[in-house]
């Protein structure tokens, strides 16, 4: 199972339910290695096999290479779960609709 974003917040604790669940989980991460690592220990105190990956989703190239890299790793892919997003801090005051 190939969780996207698995290395902080919602992604995070997809992959840490699939872990718990049995599944062998492929972490994606961008830019947050250290967190991507410890994804992968948290995953492995449920037995569970895991491993980080790293892919920029702005990177044609990198994107394309993901999937390969999984399937090479583990011996096949399952299934994806995207969760991978931008995350921007914001509050009340600096919420807003702007086109992006």
């Amino acid at each position: 199972m190939l969780v996207t974003g698995a290395a902080k917040r919602l992604g995070r604790s997809i992959a840490l339910a699939l872990a718990a669940g049995g599944w062998q989980v492929a972490v994606h991460y961008r830019s947050s290695a250290q967190d991507a690592i410890e994804t992968v220990a948290a995953c492995a105190s449920h037995k569970s096999a895991s491993a980080h990956f790293e892919a920029d989703f702005q990177d044609e190239a990198s994107v394309k290479a993901l999937v390969p890299r999984v399937i090479e790793h583990f011996g096949q892919l399952d299934a994806v779960v995207n969760s991978a997003s931008l995350f921007e801090h914001d509050n009340a005051q600096t919420f807003g609709f702007a086109a992006l």
